[in-house]
């Protein structure tokens, strides 16, 4: 039985012609021939021309062009008088052959080995003629010998595409070629062009060694019944196509390595494959072979579009189509028969239907009433849930102005409190800074008019001694009362001590006069504005002032004061208020040093006092210039240190880590505001628990808004 619809196969040679081939003159230069070749291929311009080859380009794909690039047919009149391939392109290069002094007519394959089309020969023919002259490109040529088209394995494998039957049931490994020829990536392109001549083959596949798994099955040794130690694995392949291509490029292809040039990754195959599979891949990934590879990746063979085209075996294909058509002819049968099932069913279904939109009818008109009732019970609900909306709008905002007026107020109430609580302190310091400046002012009075007149009365007891030393080298011999009187007194060592008192003296009003000096330095009442000052004179006040605190005494070692000054510049500040901030953070230091010796003593109490080993307590001040524009101060001690939790509250107003009675908690909260704010500069305090605390203090030079 024929069945109404084109044939299962189409065996005819039309489907397969190509009709798009590329054609030269016998005269024209093999050099002329690579860069129209290899045009073709790339589809751009080589060597600095413009436009595309003379040939056709009427929508053709990718394949189609690959298919004419590989070979070129020599015209002479409209007749076809040679062919010249790939192939033939390899083989000069590989015999070294200078191809720039070379016509195509005297390298040419002649006489051509033609077709002629008819209704006679089919595909099989074309196939059979193939195979017998193992060529890739067959010319078709009509009854009157005029050039039709080009034959290849590619274009009669796209031709037969109801042939998946066939590549269904044949699998890779039983048409795949195992003898590859296969070379190393440092090979040169020249080398590899060498093989492709001896062996007569289109590509070279680039293989690395690798050492064998012996676990694992199905490899390369596993076929060949042999085991190995080191299998290939192929990464790459270089083709005929890539050899006429880079000799047009005129590169030297002695110098040129696979490694460089080769097309990797590889599409690779498993052996198990089904051809099918394999004409996929080819037509997806445009490419004219695929390399087969094992479970390890080793090489086990390649397949190529002529692999492919070995299932089409005639007294095959011709058993496959019978079959197929007496398969056909049951199935039509059957079809048939359901048919006509379909039409009994298809009119009670059309009753049915009947049925089913009268009820639909019915539904949609209840439906209809329904949804009206519920679009009037919907729009009543959505201007209910808008006054919601409104009325919840409402509150929000209330919500949020009530919130941001309480975070107005709690933040006016912590202002109010810090501002207090330094306007205390300042008031404190202010008073403190008038007494002391009172005090040093009625001690300057007495102690100046000391300081001035023990020069004059040492000078006149040395007077008086000289005289007294010049009667007894002249009266040796002096009276009984005097004698007595002499010795009463004990002369000679009034003669001896009283210098030493009068220096004595003088140390002291000396040293009463400094710290005179000091504390007005300290106080600065004549300096309340913003001026230029020593902040070396400042601390060295303030040490002075604390100086109590720092000597030894009895149950304490003293405590060590080391000063690193830089060469600094005078500092525009208010010098008062700077000093306060020595003071704030030298007593801190000297109250950490403390607490440090008193858990000293507590732990060593038990001890005996000869083991006994106290560490002395030290504080390091140290003073530098900072890019030129600021000063920096380090105020550091070996104290016990401070925490984490410590550290993060240290500038908080009223927090103190101290006994109650024994510090406010503003000391260090009113000396972050005086360098941050009135000065502009930075306090950071570093501390870790065990180790001591460092505090640094950077003001600029110059104040920018005085």
């Amino acid at each position: 039985m024929q069945l109404n619809g084109p044939p299962i196969y189409s065996l005819t040679l039309k489907n397969a012609i190509n009709p798009h081939t590329l054609t030269v003159a016998p005269h024209t230069s093999l050099v002329e021939v690579l860069h129209r070749m290899a045009r073709v291929r790339s589809s751009c311009p080589v060597n600095g021309e413009n436009g595309p080859p003379e040939v056709e380009e009427n929508g053709e794909s990718f394949q189609e062009r690959l298919k004419r690039a590989s070979c070129v047919l020599v015209m002479e009149a409209s007749q076809l008088v040679g062919i010249f391939t790939e192939r033939d392109i390899v083989r000069l290069i590989a015999a070294g052959m200078d191809l720039k002094s070379v016509n195509v007519a005297d390298v040419m394959s002649h006489p051509v080995v033609t077709l002629t089309q008819s209704d006679a020969e089919d595909i099989f023919s074309a196939l059979s003629i193939l195979r017998h002259h193992r060529i890739r490109h067959l010319p078709i040529l009509s009854q009157q010998g005029q050039l039709i088209g080009m034959l290849t394995p590619g274009s009669i494998r796209a031709s037969m595409q109801p042939a998946n039957l066939l590549t269904r049931l044949w699998s890779v490994a039983d048409v795949m070629t195992t003898q590859v020829i296969h070379a190393p990536s440092t090979a040169s392109v020249l080398n590899l062009a060498q093989l492709m001549a001896e062996y007569r083959v289109s590509c070279v596949v680039i293989t690395r060694m690798e050492e064998q798994r012996l676990n694992t099955e199905n490899s390369l040794t596993a076929h060949s019944g042999v085991r190995t130690p080191y299998f290939l694995v192929p990464i790459g392949i270089v083709t005929e196509g890539d050899v006429v291509e880079f000799q047009a490029m005129e590169l030297n292809l002695s110098q040129l390595q696979a490694q460089d040039v080769m097309s990797t990754p590889l599409f690779c195959l498993g052996p198990d494959e089904s051809l099918w599979v394999a004409h996929q891949e080819m037509q997806r990934r445009h490419v004219r072979r695929l390399v087969v590879a094992g479970n390890q990746g080793e090489l086990l063979g390649i397949v190529s579009q002529t692999s492919l085209l070995q299932v089409l075996d005639p007294t095959e294909m011709y058993g496959v189509i019978e079959a197929l058509q007496q398969a056909v002819d049951e199935r039509t049968s059957e079809l048939r028969q359901t048919n006509e099932r379909l039409q009994r069913e298809i009119t009670f279904r059309v009753k049915a239907e009947e049925e089913l939109q009268k009820a639909h009818d019915d539904l949609k008109r209840q439906v209809e009433e329904r949804t009206a009732e519920l679009q009037a019970a919907n729009a009543l609900l959505k201007q209910d849930i808008v006054k919601r909306q409104q009325v919840e709008e409402a509150l929000r905002k209330s919500e949020a102005q009530l919130r941001e007026q309480a975070n107005q107020l709690a933040f006016a109430l912590h202002e109010l409190q810090r501002t207090q609580a330094q306007l205390i302190q300042t008031e404190k310091m202010s008073s403190l800074g008038q007494l002391v400046a009172g005090v040093a002012h009625e001690i300057n009075n007495p102690v100046s008019f000391i300081h001035g007149n023990l020069p004059y009365a040492s000078q006149y007891v040395r007077d008086l001694l000289q005289l007294v030393y010049l009667y007894q080298q002249h009266y040796p011999q002096s009276i009984p009362a005097i004698q007595a009187q002499a010795e009463a007194i004990d002369l000679n060592f009034l003669l001896e001590d009283l210098p030493k008192l009068l220096a004595s003296m003088q140390l002291g009003a000396e040293r009463i006069r400094q710290i005179v000096l000091s504390l007005r330095n300290f106080s600065r009442l004549d300096q309340a504005e913003m001026k230029p000052v020593d902040l070396h004179e400042g601390i060295d006040s303030t040490l002075l002032i604390l100086q109590n605190r720092l000597k030894a005494r009895a149950g304490h070692p003293g405590i060590l004061v080391i000063k690193e000054y830089g060469d600094l510049p005078p500092v525009e500040c208010y010098a008062g208020q700077i000093n306060q901030v020595f003071m704030n953070i030298l007593s801190n230091a000297i109250d950490a040093v403390d607490e440090r010796e008193n858990i000293n003593h507590r732990q060593q109490i038990q001890q005996y006092v000869d083991e006994v080993e106290h560490r002395l307590g030290t504080i390091r001040i140290r003073t530098e210039l900072l890019n030129g524009d600021r000063v920096a101060i380090r105020i550091a001690d070996n104290g016990p240190g401070m925490s984490e939790t410590v550290l993060s509250k240290l500038f908080d107003p009223f927090y103190t880590t101290k006994a109650p009675g024994k510090g406010t908690g503003l000391g260090l909260s009113i000396s972050y505001q005086i360098v941050v704010e009135k000065h502009g500069g930075q306090l950071k305090c570093f501390s870790t628990l065990g180790e001591g605390t460092e505090f640094a203090i950077e003001i600029p030079i110059r104040q920018k808004n005085k």
